[in-house]
């Protein structure tokens, strides 16, 4: 074998290029210049206030509640009729212990419905429903509970009514029969009484769905009445009358 020269890795310089310094490094701006502090105290005020916001309307809430119950309850005690004596005073010597048991239970369910989201209003309690339905399984929903789609036999109750309705359209206790209208609960209908929109009923027909014959709040008038198809899916009203058994 012949004689080499010099290894080629031997005589090969490897040129690394020069570390950079400190100073040619470009310095992270400091935390301060990235978050000045008016914006993290400003951060800070607003995220107190929204959690000051919902804890004002959670005790609002818990308020409004607690002062219908305490209503609810002193007119209940107030009420001295044979079907509704006072709930917590001695029976009515008419009135046999089964019955009294049944009108204990019946105050009872009352109350435990405020609690489960019905309003209590000068001796009634009126539930508003969350989702939509026709009419005739509106007023299913409501026998369900022991109750009826609301009738409206006075312009205090329809003031509370439409104001609580908030703009919204709910399915109430009118429904025509031939060219007469009623009300389902039984209460005595009144044109005199009664609270339609100008131009209202119109029994506007919808062809394959048929014409008008059941009644609604409707947002049109602040809550006036308007006739409209019963097979269409509104919300719903249900009302309790508390003198009644």
């Amino acid at each position: 074998m012949a004689a080499t020269g010099p290894d080629l890795y031997e005589s090969l310089q490897i040129r690394y290029p020069p570390s950079p310094t400190r100073a040619s490094v470009p310095a992270s701006p400091p935390a301060a210049s990235r978050w000045p502090l008016g914006t993290i105290l400003a951060v800070g005020v607003g995220v107190v206030l929204v959690l000051g916001a919902a804890l004002a309307t959670l005790i609002t809430l818990h308020v409004q509640g607690q002062a219908e119950l305490q209503a609810a309850r002193a007119e209940l005690a107030a009420v001295r009729t044979p079907l509704l004596p006072d709930p917590n005073g001695p029976r009515s010597p008419h009135e046999s212990p089964a019955a009294a048991q049944r009108r204990r239970d019946q105050l009872g369910q009352w109350l435990q419905g405020l609690s489960l989201g019905w309003r209590y209003h000068r001796g009634k309690i009126y539930f508003f429903s969350g989702e939509q339905k026709p009419w005739s399984e509106a007023e299913a929903a409501c026998r369900s509970t022991h109750s009826h789609l609301t009738s409206i036999t006075s312009p205090e109750e329809q003031d509370y009514l439409a104001r609580e309705a908030r703009g919204g359209s709910y399915w109430i206790g009118l429904v025509a029969t031939g060219s007469s209208w009623r009300w389902v609960d039984g209460a005595a209908y009144s044109q005199a009484q009664s609270f339609w929109a100008p131009g209202q009923p119109d029994n506007t027909d919808h062809g394959k769905w048929g014409q008008e014959g059941c009644a609604q709040i409707h947002p049109v008038g602040h809550g006036l009445w308007n006739d409209h198809n019963c097979n269409f899916t509104f919300l719903w009203i249900c009302k309790r009358d508390l003198s009644r058994p």
